[in-house]
């Protein structure tokens, strides 16, 4: 099988997707009040560019791939890009992350599309908390979308939440509860600095340590070993329960060394590092004359499919060593 190694031996097999720059929520850490300018619609990638690039990168050696936003269900028939990844041959895991609030009407068709696993980004058990830092959100229909995602026989179901002082840390303890009753895994991850995030870090930025210590002097734990679709997190048991927790510390313990993830941008930018590297954008590559579409995928020429391979590796070797926590990027254009 083809690898894809960059310039410091770190072997990449991940790509992160985001499908959409729209959102239905406005969360404090993610979008300014007065929300964002979007993407023109000329200028996102369409599924069948999508679809394409999956089918290409697959035969340089990437097999995970993770849909993600803005809201990635904001988009008009996002089932369909699913099944045609999910048929890509080569496509050993698809997941997406989503904020869970139309899980109810899409987990259905989401799974039967071919959808490995759901995480969904969580950052309180509050519904008033819930709406203050989405801006208006329903914690309600969250909880729907869960139960919906468990009746349709999803498994490895994880919870995001980012941690952060004054606003939701004091609902630690809470969130760990949820793993002993319930077979879901709850992550942990600290807050980055992004350009929204910037005024709110210094305030506002929690230790992952700090969490662990909170957890562990409430209950016993166990470590759990790494388990495939887990990443960086690093993994742990109330011992006795059901579900896990993760613990993801990007900031004060970057994973830097062991990262093996590129994204993609709605708008077809090939990105090294969330934060930091550099970025090279393929969309004129795919959208160069000669292109054919067939079966919901674009035929890519030999000329592509050269230039395609020279931007992917000059990504991968745009990869910072290891990243500084922080940058001007605008997480929801990104993919997160």
């Amino acid at each position: 099988m083809k690898r894809m190694i960059d310039k410091n031996l770190r072997t990449v097999n991940y790509l992160r997707i985001s499908v959409t720059d729209m959102c239905n929520l406005r969360c404090i850490y993610c979008r300014p009040k007065e929300g964002l300018s979007l993407f023109e619609r000329k200028e996102i990638l369409t599924f069948e560019e999508i679809c394409s690039i999956v089918r290409y990168s697959v035969n340089l050696g990437i097999h995970k791939f993770r849909l993600t936003g803005g809201e990635p269900l904001a988009r008009k028939g996002i089932e369909s890009l699913v099944r045609c990844m999910a048929g890509v041959s080569g496509v050993e895991d698809l997941a997406m992350t989503t904020n869970g609030i139309l899980l109810k009407k899409y987990a259905a068709e989401l799974k039967n599309a071919g959808l490995s696993r759901i995480n969904i980004s969580l950052d309180t058990l509050n519904a008033e908390k819930y709406s203050k830092i989405t801006r208006g959100g329903s914690l309600e229909a969250v909880f729907s979308g869960i139960e919906e995602v468990k009746k349709v026989g999803f498994k490895n179901l994880k919870i995001n939440v980012v941690i952060m002082a004054g606003v939701n840390d004091d609902e630690i303890e809470e969130f760990a509860q949820l793993t002993i009753d319930k077979n879901i895994e709850v992550r942990f991850i600290e807050l980055m600095a992004t350009r929204n995030k910037k005024k709110l870090k210094g305030a506002s930025f929690f230790p992952v340590d700090m969490v662990v210590e909170r957890i562990k002097r409430q209950w016993e734990t166990e470590p759990l070993l790494a388990k495939s679709g887990n990443g960086p997190a690093k993994r742990f048991r109330i011992i006795g329960s059901k579900g896990s927790l993760g613990f993801i510390n990007a900031v004060s313990n970057p994973f830097c060394s062991n990262c093996n993830r590129l994204r993609l941008t709605s708008d077809g930018k090939l990105r090294s590092c969330l934060l930091e590297g550099g970025e090279v954008d393929i969309k004129p590559i795919i959208r160069e004359q000669g292109a054919s579409i067939a079966n919901r995928s674009i035929e890519f020429s030999d000329h592509q499919k050269e230039e395609l391979c020279e931007a992917f590796y000059k990504v991968i070797n745009m990869k910072p060593k290891a990243h500084e926590g922080s940058s001007d990027v605008v997480m929801s254009q990104v993919g997160g």
